[in-house]
């Protein structure tokens, strides 16, 4: 046995992948952070089909893990900063059916040109940006330069979809303590921490009624679905050049079909003989 094999790394993975079985729970509502995102994929997350067992979930939890790190050293630099207003909120939308959290929502001035800032210019203004951490690769800035920095669906989607609900909830009369007295939230940001050399890069999203009908949208269709007991087709390979229908992305992926319904049949037929 290698001493790669018999110290901690086994341990850590264990751990990481048995903790990873723990799935959160949402009930009745969809996850937020799930927008954009085949339909199917969706419904089958919501009923709780079990994902398929991969050879790499080891190194998945980690990087995952390690994206929780990332989260929390920005978060705590927001908030000793001073410009942090809130962090992980839970958001709920009880007719949309959304539940979900947002990594920080800042807080800035508005120097001169109208241009959020958060130091080095006399107050002119308040601005609200919501912000989501991603940790990525190198790979990931190269593809972001090659395309104009364009956003991802799915980051847009989920984005929108905080907005969303944060406007609503700003519109209320009665709104929670920790977003009273602050401007209307019309920006969103992905800020994108390279792990290999910790180089930043920011994607912008502004808020649009177009943006409003494409999230609302797709969370009254994935709702029709649901409610309809129907399940739609699988469109991971439609978007962002179909990297959700690989057995490397694709957690439903089974004898050569994404988000399979062979996969789906043999869990529903297990269940039925649970009964």
């Amino acid at each position: 046995m290698s001493l790669f094999d018999s110290g901690v790394r086994p341990i850590v993975d264990n751990f990481l992948i048995e903790e990873s079985k723990k799935l959160r729970d949402y009930g009745e509502f969809w996850s937020a952070s799930s927008a954009g995102y085949c339909m199917r994929k969706n419904i089958f997350e919501r009923m709780g089909v079990p994902h398929i067992e991969s050879e790499d979930a080891a190194r998945k939890q980690r990087l995952f893990t390690a994206g929780h790190v990332f989260h929390s050293w920005l978060q705590d630099l927001t908030k000793q900063a001073g410009v942090s207003i809130a962090q992980e909120v839970e958001l709920i939308d009880n007719d949309l059916m959304i539940k979900g959290h947002f990594d920080d929502l800042i807080l800035t001035q508005l120097d001169e040109s109208g241009e959020p800032v958060t130091v080095g210019s006399e107050p002119r203004g308040r601005h609200l940006i919501l912000y989501d951490y991603k940790t990525v690769n190198s790979r990931s800035f190269i593809w972001a330069k090659k395309n104009g920095n364009a956003m991802s669906l799915y980051h847009r989607m989920q984005l929108g979809t905080y907005m969303y609900i944060i406007r609503t909830l700003q519109k209320e009369a009665v709104k929670p303590e920790w977003l009273d007295s602050l401007p209307l939230l019309t920006e969103a940001r992905i800020l994108k921490i390279e792990k290999e050399n910790l180089m930043m890069m920011e994607q912008q999203l502004m808020w649009s009624p177009d943006l409003e009908k494409e999230v609302v949208g797709y969370w009254r269709t994935l709702n029709g679905y649901w409610k309809n007991k129907k399940l739609p087709k699988c469109t991971c390979a439609d978007v962002e050049g179909g990297f959700m229908s690989s057995p490397k992305y694709n957690p439903y992926y089974f004898n050569g079909e994404p988000c399979s319904i062979e996969w789906y049949e043999l869990w529903k037929k297990e269940q039925e003989g649970k009964k």
